[in-house]
C-alpha cells in the first residue's frame, strides 16, 4: 500500500468522529480568543462644533483610537463607533485653531466593556473663515437728572463716541450701533464724567474691543440774564441795513459763566435771500457751548440800501 493511500484511509477512517473533534477543536480556540484581552485601533466618529456664525474653511481628519478588551467587546466598537464631540469657542478671532484630543473624550457605547488608550491623532488643526472689524456709534442711555436750580449744559457726550466690533462677517455688518447700559442719575448738582459699559446684550459671539466709553455732562447751577442792544449782523453792511439794528439777547446756563457774557459773546444775524430790496428775515443767535440764547425780537426787516 503507498504512502497516499494510506494517508488516504486514514483521513476518511472515522471521518464523523475527526470532523466532530476539528470543530470542537474550534469552538474552545475561538471561545478561548474572545476571553483573551487584546488592543485595537477602531475608527471614531469626530464631530467639531465651530463658533456660531462661523464656518470650517478645512476638512477634520480621520481619527481612530487605540483600545484594549476581549475580541468580544471589541467587536461591539464596530457595531456602535465610539464618538468624539469638541468646541471651538467663540471666543477665537484668529483663523487657525488646535484641537488636542484625549481619551477622556470617547464616548464609547455603554455595553461595551473596553478601556480607550489613547487617540490617533492626538492634536490636529483647524482652519476657521475670517473675522472683521467694524465701528460702529454709540447710543447712551444715562439720564442725567439735575438737582432743582441746576442743570445740563451743553450735549452729554460720550469718548469714544464709536467703538470697533469684530466677529463673522454676515453678523458684524448687521450691528449699526451698540448702547450702553441703563444708568439713571438723579440730584446731580456737579459735573458728571463716569465710565459706563456698554450692553452686550444681543451681541452674540460678536465682540467689543472697547468694552466702556466715558460718559461726560457739565452740570451747574443755572442763572438767566438779558444783554441789551446786541447789534444785528449783515453779510455786507455796506449794501444791507436792518430795523431793528440791536436786539435783546436773552441767554441761560452755568450762572459761573453767565454773568461773564458781554454783548460779543453771542452773535445775532440776518440772511436776506432773493432779489428782494426789502424782507422780513428770522434772526438768528448764536452762543457760547453750553449756553441757551433767545432773541428778542425774532425776526428783523431788511432793506437795501440806496445809493447817492
Amino acid at each position: 500500500m503507498t504512502r497516499v493511500q494510506r494517508l488516504r484511509d486514514w483521513i476518511f477512517s472515522n471521518w464523523p468522529i475527526k470532523l466532530t473533534a476539528l470543530v470542537l477543536a474550534t469552538v474552545l480556540w475561538a471561545v478561548t480568543a474572545a476571553q483573551e484581552t487584546t488592543s485595537q485601533l477602531v475608527p471614531v466618529t469626530l464631530e467639531v462644533q465651530a463658533p456660531e456664525g462661523r464656518d470650517f474653511t478645512s476638512e477634520l481628519p480621520q481619527v481612530q483610537a487605540r483600545f484594549a478588551g476581549t475580541l468580544r467587546e471589541l467587536i461591539k466598537l464596530y457595531e456602535s463607533p465610539p464618538i468624539v464631540r469638541k468646541s471651538i469657542p467663540d471666543t477665537i478671532v484668529g483663523t487657525t485653531f488646535t484641537v488636542e484630543l484625549d481619551p477622556d473624550d470617547i464616548e464609547v457605547t455603554d455595553n461595551a466593556n473596553v478601556i480607550a488608550q489613547e487617540l490617533q491623532p492626538r492634536a490636529f488643526t483647524v482652519t476657521l473663515d475670517d473675522v472683521i472689524q467694524r465701528s460702529v456709534r454709540v447710543v447712551s442711555r444715562v439720564q442725567i437728572v439735575p438737582e432743582s436750580g441746576y442743570g445740563v449744559f451743553g450735549r452729554v457726550t460720550l469718548s469714544p463716541a464709536t467703538v470697533t466690533i469684530q466677529g463673522p462677517e454676515e453678523l458684524v455688518n448687521q450691528i449699526e450701533s451698540v448702547r450702553t447700559v441703563p444708568l439713571d442719575t438723579g440730584g446731580v448738582r456737579s459735573n458728571v464724567s463716569m465710565r459706563v459699559p456698554i450692553d452686550t446684550t444681543g451681541l452674540g459671539v460678536v465682540r467689543l474691543v472697547e468694552e466702556a466709553v466715558i460718559v461726560a455732562a457739565e452740570i451747574g447751577q443755572e442763572s438767566e440774564r438779558v444783554i441789551i442792544g446786541v447789534s444785528v449782523a449783515l453779510p455786507d453792511p455796506s449794501l444791507w441795513e436792518s430795523t431793528p439794528s440791536a436786539v435783546i439777547v436773552t441767554v441761560r446756563g452755568p450762572s459761573s459763566r453767565v454773568i461773564q457774557l458781554t454783548r460779543d459773546s453771542v452773535r445775532v444775524s440776518a440772511r436776506p435771500t432773493g432779489r428782494l430790496d426789502e424782507q422780513t428775515v428770522p434772526l438768528i443767535v448764536e452762543a457760547p457751548p453750553g449756553i441757551t440764547a433767545a432773541v428778542r425780537p425774532d425776526s428783523a426787516v431788511v432793506r437795501r440800501r440806496t445809493r447817492g
